[in-house]
């Protein structure tokens, strides 16, 4: 005698363990593929910031090198040219401005990097002129036009 081969349907077990394998998998590829963009989206905003101060330093050179009788309107000008938009301007006892500068980062959808900094000028128009840059914890509110 022999044996026929059985054609009945696979066991349930058997269809819910593949089921399981298949979850599984699609769910390892998922977390893979968020870890990659997190990592990305990381290196990318460290790239932006690194980027924002670079220009901020570039502006306090260009606010320097204007000299102590700066108008308002040039410090704004200058700050466009960097393409940063000034917030505040105090001139007691030196030149104080705080600056607010954005730039885009990561992966698909882009990032949008938002950075304030303060800039505190010493000795304008000296030969020893300089300036303290400090990054702000969050950006004060916005002036009013």
């Amino acid at each position: 005698m022999r044996q026929e081969r059985d054609d009945r349907p696979w066991a349930p077990s058997v269809l819910a363990a593949l089921l399981v394998l298949a979850v599984l998998a699609g769910w390892w590829c998922v977390a893979g593929k968020m870890r990659q963009f997190r990592e990305a989206s990381d290196r990318g905003e460290a790239a932006a910031a690194a980027e924002l101060d670079r220009r901020v330093g570039d502006y306090a050179e260009a606010v320097i090198a204007a000299g102590a009788g700066t108008s308002d309107d040039r410090l704004r000008t200058l700050a466009a040219e960097q393409g940063m938009d000034v917030w505040e301007i105090r001139r007691e006892p030196e030149l104080s401005l705080v600056v607010q500068s954005t730039e885009a980062y990561g992966p698909w959808p882009d990032g949008l990097l938002q950075l304030c900094h303060r800039l505190d000028f010493r000795a304008l128009g000296a030969p020893d002129a300089g300036s303290d840059l400090v990054r702000l914890p969050s950006c004060p509110t916005p002036p009013t036009p």
